[in-house]
């Protein structure tokens, strides 16, 4: 995703059901147009000027305290782009939120002026004079969760006013109100929020944003929970002091104009759904059944009018083929989404899933290999539903495994689903020959199946019966093909209500009436995210807004989900790092008292900071500077940064372990986002390709 630092800046503004929205910076997923270009005027690569015959070895500067790290900015609207401090008349007009580095800061005429440039190396683009930018003192943006599982978040105008609602008895109660109140187009002059959140969801993965964090801090609430207030950059609609919220009139009218966008959107909703099979020697019983569950579907839609609505792909997996050279294959793809034929050529396909002549190495398998078949080598792109279905009856060989292909977890693999929106349903057939397996199975599937909005996608089958896996298939098969009916309708999932637990335990059927329910809230999800995928564009003003971090109905349940725009470079010093981390603690698992010496020489090789490195106070990572500048200030606890000779001492053989086999398979992960390059997003138009970066969930972080 390449876009330039004026492209970056087209702002998107969403309208609610009767509210203005929280304004949100949207890039196309492609880089400025020429007349774009060419609007802009200056700072581009080949712009004739002063700046192109600058000094190549020039740098940005450095943040204070830092040796690594360069002074970056935001543009505020107004903002004007000078070919010196002195000619802010003749300066061209820039978008707001355009991102830009800090080469000099100098005062002219009793006003301060920075120079700055798009990329980390000359040539620069001009001067802009500083009340007209906002320093930006680490690349951590926000994303909002998907809307689907909790009350939209409120933006509000400082932080006096979002803690005394925070720290308010009636915190529920009041928070529907003001809810209400903006939603009644009619609030007082004092009214503390700013801004609403999106009733859809605008997937930063697919479209890229920037909502940027300038301050965090982290509180403590009496209900026990606690909670990040964050100081956000957002945009309003006009150039004034503060946010109008629409008129009833105007919500109305808005409100009616968004139903026939929403309806209109949702009959072109499509869905996919990806069946990955275990096809191992035991699983004979299992495919028949589930080629009886795709007729069935297949049958269904024809039936339905609806034919074209659901798309499916097969990936079937085995295990290593070196240790047991009969099994044919690892992964492989039977059938490719959208494949010409339609459903008769899928079923056609999935006639020739056949299980396996020979046994494997084991009673596991390389589960993850076909998982990121399906992630990663399948045409996603188009679908606004996605859906995996695992089906197996064996655990998942762990990254570490020698004999795994993809050196990750559960976590990674989920992780990856996630970033493309797709949802997994895991079956888990639990025969009696996997017994001892179960556990061990049942852990690495519900943690692979977890889905924001849907919670748990694992689902069981007791003594591996055929018949209770068809139910299961059944049952999910009715949910997706009333989702379609409805959407062909123009209608949006309905939000299912909650489940009492007594219900769920007395009913005969509870995995499927769970399986249903869940079904329904990804569904929401998914089309939420379709919906603001069709939303149109328009380019407002900057304000900063206060807004917490967990939903306040649910605290539990996250409302904004911290990304850290990593460049290339970052990444691929941090992945240089981990693996150094990975290879001082196989030896220190050899001799564990010389862990941390160990890590000291490879900070020492890679050239870290000496000073850092041979400071006898030096306890840990953070001490040594080992994993890079851009991790150190982040509003998180990382297990990395922390970890010293003491606590590696303290761990067991299992504990160190599992300490390294996560380290190796976020390795992993991180190579899969360099080679993700429809997510990278370059500020400079390309023009140093180092420069580009990537929004790394914080989850994924070491």
């Amino acid at each position: 995703m390449t876009m330039g630092p004026r492209a970056a800046a087209r702002l998107i503004a969403l309208l609610s059901a009767a509210a203005m929205v929280a304004l949100l910076i949207h890039s196309p997923t492609q880089g400025a147009t020429e007349g774009e270009a060419e609007s802009v005027g200056a700072g581009t690569a080949g712009t004739e000027g002063p700046s192109q015959t600058e000094s190549r070895d020039r740098t940005p500067l450095l943040m204070e305290g830092k040796r690594a790290l360069y002074q970056r900015v935001l543009t505020r609207p107004g903002a004007r782009l000078a070919e010196s401090p002195d000619a802010a008349a003749e300066g061209t007009p820039i978008e707001p939120f355009s991102v830009y580095y800090v080469f000099e800061r100098k005062t002219v005429g009793g006003a301060e002026w920075i120079e700055v440039g798009a990329a980390s190396h000359p040539p620069t683009d001009g001067w802009i004079e500083a009340g007209k930018l906002i320093d930006w003192k680490q690349t951590i943006t926000v994303a909002f969760t998907n809307p689907a599982g909790r009350e939209r978040t409120l933006l509000f105008r400082d932080r006096d006013s979002l803690l005394d609602l925070l720290e308010s008895e009636t915190l529920v109660a009041r928070s529907r109100e003001l809810r209400e109140a903006a939603a009644s187009g009619s609030v007082p002059e004092d009214f503390p929020v700013i801004s609403i959140e999106p009733a859809v969801h605008i997937d930063i993965q697919e479209q890229f944003y920037l909502l940027p964090i300038l301050s965090a801090e982290e509180i403590y609430l009496a209900s026990g929970f606690t909670t990040r207030l964050l100081e956000v950059a957002s945009v309003t609609t006009e150039e004034k002091e503060k946010e109008d919220v629409l008129s009833r009139d105007e919500a109305y009218r808005a409100l009616m104009e968004g139903v026939g966008e929403r309806e209109e959107a949702l009959r072109d909703f499509r869905a996919a759904v990806v069946f990955v099979i275990d096809s191992t020697t035991s699983m004979g019983p299992y495919i028949e059944r589930t080629r009886e569950a795709v007729r069935s579907i297949s049958g269904a839609l024809q039936r339905a009018d609806l034919a074209g609505k659901i798309d499916f792909g097969l990936v079937a997996y085995r295990d290593n083929t070196a240790a047991a050279p009969g099994l044919g294959y690892v992964s492989h793809i039977y059938a490719e989404l959208g494949d010409k034929g339609g459903h008769d050529a899928f079923l056609q396909r999935v006639e020739a899933v056949k299980p396996a002549d020979v046994s494997s190495k084991d009673f596991i398998e390389d589960t993850y290999a076909g998982l990121l078949a399906a992630i990663n080598d399948l045409r996603w792109d188009g679908y606004g539903g996605r859906y995996i279905v695992l089906i197996t009856d064996a655990g998942a060989r762990a990254g570490s495994d020698p004999l795994a292909s993809t050196g990750m977890n559960a976590t990674q693999a989920r992780r990856l689903a996630l970033d493309k929106t797709i949802a997994i349903y895991a079956l888990h057939l639990m025969t009696e020959e996997g017994q001892a397996n179960h556990a061990t199975a049942s852990q690495q599937y519900s943690e692979l199946s977890d889905h924001p909005e849907g919670g748990s996608l694992y689902f069981p089958v007791e003594a591996g019966s055929v018949e209770r896996f068809g139910a299961r298939l059944d049952a999910l098969a009715e949910a997706l093909e009333g989702q379609m009916a409805r959407a062909a309708k123009g209608q949006v999932v309905t939000k299912p209500p909650a489940i009492p637990e007594a219900a769920i335990a007395a009913a005969e059927g509870r995995d499927a009436l769970r399986l249903q329910d869940s079904a329904q809230r990804v569904g929401l999800a998914m089309q939420l995210a379709y919906l603001g995928g069709k939303k149109g564009a328009k380019a407002p003003t900057v304000f900063q807004a206060l807004v917490a971090d967990r939903d306040f109905e649910n605290p539990d349940t996250a409302a904004l989900d911290v990304r850290v725009l990593l460049s290339k470079n970052q990444l691929s010093d941090l992945q240089d790092a981990l693996k150094v981390v990975l290879e001082a603690g196989k030896l220190g698992q050899i001799s564990p008292r010389d862990f941390f010496d160990q890590l000291k020489s490879a900070a020492a090789a890679l050239s870290r900071d000496p000073s850092r490195v041979g400071r006898e106070e030096a306890r840990n990572l953070a001490d040594l500077g080992l994993m890079g500048e851009y991790l150190e200030d982040l509003p998180y606890q990382s297990k990395v940064m922390s970890i010293d000779q003491d606590l590696w001492l303290s761990w067991g053989v299992g504990e160190q372990q599992a300490f390294l086999d996560e380290i190796a398979a976020k390795i992993e992960l991180y190579q899969s986002y360099h080679d993700d390059t429809d997510r990278w997003v370059a500020f400079d138009e390309g023009r140093v390709p180092g420069d580009a970066v990537y929004p790394v969930p914080l989850e994924a972080l070491p």
